[in-house]
């Protein structure tokens, strides 16, 4: 969902740390809430209502698919501004450019990868058969290497299932960096690509690179970019139109919230999946960028530590998953997937191994590879 960026030392030090809290929380609502039901398919299938706080994260069991969406979002704005201005202006070469994402991206990747490989064929060998993605062959497996497991030679699931959206997070890197560099005017390529996608939504397209997953990510990622832009020029708006704007984006956002609340995301929304990443997400991450309290709110420790684990908790959840499911039967321990306790064990789970594989994987290879690779 990888939607997570992070650069190098300098870049580190210009984080928007406001914004790595709401990546946190989107990677939690995907991870625990909306990826759940894969413990136990059937009961949410027909008696939803039973899983663990339903009442009250119904949006993130039905609709936390869609939080991919706004990690493509946070990208496009986080790309413009780390990288926008440095790859326009020449101060960071393609070479550093690609090493930068590939350290970030691929250890954990290539890890989570071949851990679920080696668990679902163990489940195979013991006659437990494949735990939710069941594409999981060689061929599969290599699309996966490669980074194509999405979007261009096929449409379903395989391995570690979330990692699909780096497939597409990989083509925006590409898409992004050639833009800004050779675009005299990268506004309006950025405009062609965010329509682009939704027109691939809307005709339902499904051929190679012309199909949902990329036009989702045509849409969000670039919708982020062009959100860039927006916050640059509210910023240079007088301190009292700026005080109009921010307090007509306030009440905007209680109306909608109150509508939702009365009739519901389709009755407000329609398209509601298409009008989240081009203008909910959007409007969140102005508010947070441009009301001090808000920031300061979500730039407490907890979050960003939270958002720091994000891509480690993106995924590392469904080899947890598969641990689980697969490992804690054999032991006795049988685990009612309904009950609040075992969303805890899980969401546990999840953080410690999250917070090991950041701090004591991802981070010192990422240095290492940096160290080498880096001009």
């Amino acid at each position: 969902m990888n939607v997570v960026v992070e650069a190098d030392a300098k870049e580190e030090v210009n984080r928007l740390s406001s914004l790595d809290s709401l990546r946190g929380f989107a990677a939690a609502g995907v991870a625990f809430f909306f990826h759940y039901s894969h413990f136990n398919t059937e009961v949410f299938t027909a008696n939803p209502e039973k899983m663990p706080l339903f009442n009250y994260l119904k949006w993130f069991y039905y609709c936390g698919w869609n939080l991919v969406d706004f990690f493509f979002v946070l990208s496009g704005f986080i790309f413009m501004y780390v990288y926008g201005k440095r790859i326009a202006e020449n101060k960071i070469t393609e070479e550093n450019f690609f090493i930068l994402r590939f350290s970030r991206l691929y250890p954990l990747h290539i890890a989570t990868l071949l851990l679920v490989a080696a668990i679902q064929y163990f489940r195979i060998f013991t006659g437990q058969g494949y735990f939710d993605c069941q594409y999981n062959d060689i061929y599969h497996f290599m699309l996966n290497v490669f980074f194509l497991q999405a979007g261009f030679f096929n449409d379903s699931f395989s391995f570690n299932g979330p990692s699909w959206s780096l497939t597409c997070e990989a083509l925006a890197y590409i898409m992004f960096f050639y833009t800004m560099k050779k675009a005299k005017r990268p506004l309006f390529v950025f405009l062609f690509y965010m329509f682009a996608g939704i027109s691939i939504l809307q005709m339902r397209l499904n051929y190679p690179v012309l199909n949902a997953q990329i036009g989702r990510m045509l849409m969000a990622f670039f919708a982020g970019c062009l959100l860039f832009y927006i916050n640059s020029h509210l910023s240079k708006l007088s301190k009292k139109a700026w005080r109009a704007v921010l307090i007509s984006l306030s009440l905007y956002s209680l109306l909608v919230a109150g509508l939702i609340a009365k009739t519901g995301y389709s009755a407000v929304f329609g398209h509601w999946e298409r009008v989240m990443p081009l203008l909910v997400y959007p409007l969140m991450i102005l508010l947070l960028l441009n009301v001090s309290i808000l920031g300061r709110f979500f730039s407490l420790k907890p979050f960003t530590v939270l958002g720091d684990l994000s891509y480690s908790i993106y995924l590392l959840h469904f080899p947890v998953q598969l641990l689980m499911v697969t490992f804690l039967p054999m032991t006795g321990i049988i685990l009612d997937y309904t009950k609040i306790g075992s969303l805890l064990i899980y969401v546990a789970i999840t953080l410690t191994l999250a917070a090991f594989s950041h701090y004591l994987f991802e981070k010192p290879l990422q240095r290492i590879i940096r160290r080498k690779l880096l001009k």
